[in-house]
């Protein structure tokens, strides 16, 4: 069993030129000839898990203005199915958080997707971190983009420094930091983060980490608090799980990282 707990898809009429404006970011910042490793639509995600034996995708929207919250979460409803469960997603700018929290949870959603950036707040501002509160209080998971973003300059407002003193005003046992704790800050994961009680999934990291770092952090971590995630299209789900297999960790801790946790996170467990 193969989840893939990082996963972004788009309506069929705007995803071709959502890629597009993201790989023009991501050029014209760090100079990165990043690839697709789909072509971003839920019928061509389905087609790719296929294609890479993952058996289910978690979805991750983001809503980039508060005026985006009723389409985006309409379009994350309408896709879910057996095969893909998408997280909701909240602008922590936007008004009535409470209410369309629990908006969100009576209609199915499990979780929540942020990013700092993308949202223009700073996560450890007061609006983000009543967000993250109050989502944590209802028994929401919240994914959060945490560390650099090779598609937006400096500073950063998901940087390290910003993501720890939120953490410590939440229950952060229900929030799943991406990228390895916090992209490309990798040693002061292991300072600052490993003594967390959040999980972290490991999208997009295999090109950008050591082996020895990376199986590091998720031994001191501890397997039962890491996700498996590519970050599609941005990284082919194949690439992480080959990345992570050559890492050399148990069996046990293979089954939580690519299935076990992910099936707890979303109430799957088999009796």
């Amino acid at each position: 069993m193969l989840i893939d707990f990082h996963v972004h898809t788009f309506p069929d009429a705007i995803a071709e030129k959502t890629l597009a404006y993201l790989l023009g970011k991501m050029r014209d910042t760090y100079k990165i000839n990043q690839k697709l490793n789909y072509g971003g639509t839920p019928k061509l995600l389905l087609e790719n898990m296929k294609e890479t034996g993952v058996d289910m995708s978690v979805t991750m929207p983001i809503a980039t203005k508060p005026s985006q919250y009723a389409s985006i979460n309409r379009f994350a409803k309408e896709i879910t199915s057996d095969k893909i469960i998408s997280f909701g997603t909240i602008h922590p700018q936007d008004t009535d958080i409470e209410y369309k929290l629990t908006e969100l949870s009576d209609m199915g959603f499990k979780g929540i997707k942020l990013h700092p950036d993308y949202q223009d707040t700073n996560a450890d501002s007061d609006e983000f971190i009543k967000l993250v509160k109050c989502a944590t209080e209802k028994g929401m998971y919240v994914t959060i983009h945490s560390g650099h973003d090779i598609g937006i300059p400096a500073p950063f407002k998901a940087d390290l420094a910003r993501i720890r003193p939120m953490l410590n005003k939440v229950d952060d046992s229900f929030v799943i930091l991406a990228h390895m704790g916090a992209f490309n800050q990798w040693d002061d994961i292991e300072k600052y983060l490993i003594n967390s009680k959040a999980y972290f999934d490991i999208s997009i990291v295999s090109n950008y980490i050591t082996p020895e770092q990376y199986r590091r952090i998720i031994e001191n971590h501890g397997a039962d608090k890491i996700l498996f995630g590519s970050d599609m299209p941005w990284e082919s789900p194949v690439d992480t799980l080959r990345f992570l297999k050559a890492s050399g960790i148990s069996d046990d801790d293979f089954e939580l990282i690519t299935h076990k946790n992910a099936e707890r996170i979303l109430g799957l467990e088999k009796n």
